[in-house]
C-alpha cells in the first residue's frame, strides 16, 4: 500500500525556540563568561586577578575545544578551579578540552558533591546500555539535522555523539564549599532539584548566582524519557525556594540566557516553583481520588499564566510526561486493576486483539484510514499490534513509521519529536545502532573512575543461569594505585566487597593501564596473563572461568525499542 508521504516540517513554536539559541558569549559583571548554543548545556568562565575558574565542562570534548577557544579570545588566565553543579554528563564530559593532565598534576582543583562519581557510574556503569540507547532516541543522535530530523534538544542546539572525558573532583563536599580563586570568593551550594547532587555556585561579592539545572527556559524536565529515578517535585521546588534566598542581581542558568535583577530574578523563579508545585498538588489530588495516569493527563492543564510563561514552554519537560512519574513516584507501577498483575504476554495479546478487530488485513486498513483522517495517534497505535505479533512485518513497519514521522513534526516537545523520528527511522531499518550502547562509556571516561566503582559494574553483567551451582571468590587489586575489592559468585548472584575478605579462592592484580585494556579489548584476558600485565594468585584456568561468568563489557548493540 502506497502512502502519501507529507513534506517534512517543525511546530512553529518549536523552531522559533530554538532559532533564538545561537551561539554567543554573554560576559556579565566584566568578568564572567558564560558560553550559551555552542552546545545544550552553557560553560561560564569567572576571570579572577591571576586565575579564572570554570562552572562545567560541557557534553563532550568536541563540543569543549570549541568553547575553550571562545574563551581563549577573552582571556589567557589559566583555570585554577573546576566546577560540576552535577553528574550529567553534559556538565561534566569536556574537561580535558579546558585542562591538560600535566596542568591538573601540578595542581588544578576539582570540585563536586561527595555523591558526583556515584551518580556518574549509575548512568555510565549500572544502566548505561539501555540508558545510552534511549538517550539517543531523546535527544536524536542519529538523526540529520533540519526539518526532517532533530531541530535541537528543547534546552540547545542539536546532541551529537562526541569524544567524552571525565576528571573526577578531588575536592568534596556535603552540603557547601567555599573557596577563593584569583581573588574571587565562591561557595558552592547543594541545593537538591533536578538530580540530587544539584549545586549552585553563589559570588557573594557579586550577588551573581549560577543555578545550574534547577531552572532552565522549559518546564521542567520532572522525567526525562531517556530514564530517570523519581525526581520529586516537591523536593524540587524547595530547591527552587533555596535560590530565591541568594536575591541574586545575576542569575545564570546553565540551560538558558542570563537573566538580570533581582526583582525580575525572583518573579522568575517563583512562577517556575509555582509552576513544579501545581503540576504535583493537581496530580496527588486526582491520584487520591483513584484516577489512573492516563486520565489525570486529561485533566490537569496548567494555568495560563505559567502555561504562555516564556521559561515554561512544553520545549524539553512535559505536563504528560511528568504526570506518570510523579504517579509512580509516589504509589508504584500498578494502578490498582488486578489485570495488570500477571498480564497476558504482549504477543499474545497482540495476536488476539489483532483476530478480534478482523486480522491483519484488516488492521492494515483501519490504519489507512485513519492516516487518511490525519489521526496519527491511533494509527500508530493499531500499527503496534502488527509490529508486536511480528517484528518482520515490514508493511506494519512502514505504516508505523509514516505514522510517527507525522506525529513527530507536530510536536512542540524537542524530547517527543526526536524521539517519534527516531523510532520511525529504526522500524524502517535506516538507524545505525553502533554505539549510544556500551558499558562504562569511553576510556577517556573510565580512566578517571575508582576501581571499586567499576568492579561493582560487574554485579549486573552475572550470566545468572551459567552460576547457578558456582561458588567462587576473587579479590582484585591494583599494583600502581593499590586500590582493592573483590566479587563473590554464589549460586546465581555476584556480591560485591569493597573492603575484600580474609579469605578468597584467587587474587587478581593489574594496572590501571592493563585493566583498561581488557575492558575495551585492546588484549584478552589470556594475552594479558601471557605478558605479565595481569598476575594471578591461584589457578589462572578457575580465573578465567570465573569471568567467563559475566557478560562482556562491550555490550551488544541490538537493542530495539520501537520494533519489538
Amino acid at each position: 500500500m502506497s502512502l502519501n508521504i507529507i513534506p517534512a516540517s517543525v511546530h512553529p513554536d518549536l523552531a522559533r525556540h530554538q532559532e533564538s539559541m545561537q551561539p554567543q558569549v554573554f560576559t556579565l559583571n566584566g568578568n564572567i563568561h558564560t558560553a550559551f548554543g555552542f552546545a545544550i548545556v552553557n560553560c561560564t568562565l569567572i576571570e579572577g586577578d591571576d586565575a579564572c575558574i570554570l562552572v562545567d565542562t560541557s557534553t563532550s570534548v568536541d563540543k569543549a575545544e570549541i568553547v575553550a577557544a571562545e574563551f581563549k579570545k577573552i582571556t589567557e588566565k589559566p583555570i585554577k578551579t573546576i566546577i560540576y553543579t552535577h553528574f550529567h554528563a553534559d556538565h561534566v564530559s569536556g574537561t580535558s578540552a579546558f585542562v591538560s593532565e600535566a596542568e591538573l598534576e601540578e595542581g588544578i582543583d576539582v570540585i563536586g558533591q561527595e555523591e558526583l562519581v556515584d551518580h556518574v557510574m549509575r548512568d555510565v556503569g549500572l544502566i548505561a546500555p539501555i540508558l545510552g540507547r534511549r538517550a539517543m532516541y531523546q535527544f536524536g543522535m542519529r538523526l540529520p539535522i533540519g526539518q526532517d530530523g532533530t531541530v535541537g534538544a528543547g534546552l540547545g542546539p542539536p546532541q551529537r555523539p562526541g569524544k567524552r572525558s571525565f576528571v573526577p573532583p578531588n575536592k568534596t563536599f556535603e552540603k557547601i564549599y567555599k573557596g577563593t580563586t584569583g581573588g574571587i570568593n565562591f561557595e558552592v551550594h547543594l541545593i537538591p532539584s533536578e538530580t540530587e547532587d544539584q549545586c549552585a555556585v553563589w559570588l557573594p561579592d557579586s550577588k551573581v548566582l549560577l543555578s545550574a539545572d534547577a531552572v532552565y527556559e522549559s518546564f521542567p524536565n520532572v522525567y526525562a524519557l531517556r530514564g530517570t529515578r523519581f525526581r520529586n517535585p516537591m523536593i524540587w521546588a524547595q530547591g527552587v525556594d533555596r535560590l530565591r534566598e541568594f536575591a541574586a542581581q545575576i542569575l545564570i542558568p546553565h540551560h538558558g540566557r542570563p537573566v538580570e535583577g533581582v526583582k525580575k530574578i525572583d518573579e522568575l523563579l517563583t512562577d517556575y516553583r509555582d509552576a513544579i508545585q501545581y503540576l504535583h498538588d493537581q496530580t496527588l489530588r486526582y491520584m487520591n481520588k483513584g484516577f489512573t495516569p492516563d486520565e489525570i493527563k486529561e485533566i490537569v492543564t496548567m494555568p495560563e499564566r505559567l502555561r504562555d510563561h516564556p521559561w515554561l514552554g512544553e520545549f524539553y519537560g512535559s505536563y504528560k510526561h511528568a504526570i506518570p512519574a510523579i504517579f509512580v513516584g509516589y504509589l508504584g507501577w500498578y494502578q490498582g486493576d488486578p489485570v495488570e498483575l500477571n498480564p497476558t504476554p504482549w504477543k499474545e495479546k497482540a495476536s488476539r486483539y489483532i483476530d478480534i478487530m478482523g486480522g491483519r488485513e484488516k488492521v492494515i486498513s483501519l490504519a489507512a484510514e485513519a492516516l487518511g483522517a490525519d489521526d496519527e495517534q491511533w494509527a500508530a497505535e493499531l500499527l503496534t499490534w502488527l509490529v508486536r505479533a511480528n517484528s518482520d512485518d515490514q508493511e506494519a513497519r512502514a505504516m508505523k513509521a509514516e505514522a510517527l514521522r507525522r506525529w513527530a513534526y507536530q510536536q512542540k516537545n524537542a524530547t517527543w519529536r526526536n524521539w517519534g523520528l527516531t523510532s520511525a527511522m529504526e522500524l524502517d531499518g535506516k538507524l545505525d545502532l553502533a554505539g549510544g550502547g556500551m558499558v562504562l562509556g569511553s576510556p577517556d571516561q573510565v580512566k578517571g573512575f575508582p576501581l571499586v566503582n567499576i568492579m561493582q559494574v560487574m554485579t549486573v553483567r552475572l550470566k545468572s543461569e551459567e552460576s547457578w551451582d558456582y561458588h567462587m571468590r576473587v579479590a582484585f587489586e591494583t599494583s600502581d594505585t593499590e586500590e582493592r575489592c573483590a566479587l563473590e559468585i554464589r549460586r546465581g548472584i555476584c556480591q560485591f566487597y569493597e573492603n575484600p575478605p580474609i579469605d578468597f579462592d584467587a587474587r587478581v592484580t593489574f594496572n590501571r593501564k592493563s585493566l583498561l585494556n581488557w575492558i575495551f579489548s585492546k588484549t584478552t584476558f589470556d594475552e594479558a596473563v601471557g605478558s605479565g600485565d595481569i598476575i594471578i594468585e591461584g589457578e589462572v584456568d578457575t580465573v578465567a572461568t570465573f569471568l567467563s561468568k559475566f557478560e562482556p563489557f562491550n555490550q551488544s548493540d541490538e537493542i530495539s525499542l520501537a520494533a519489538r
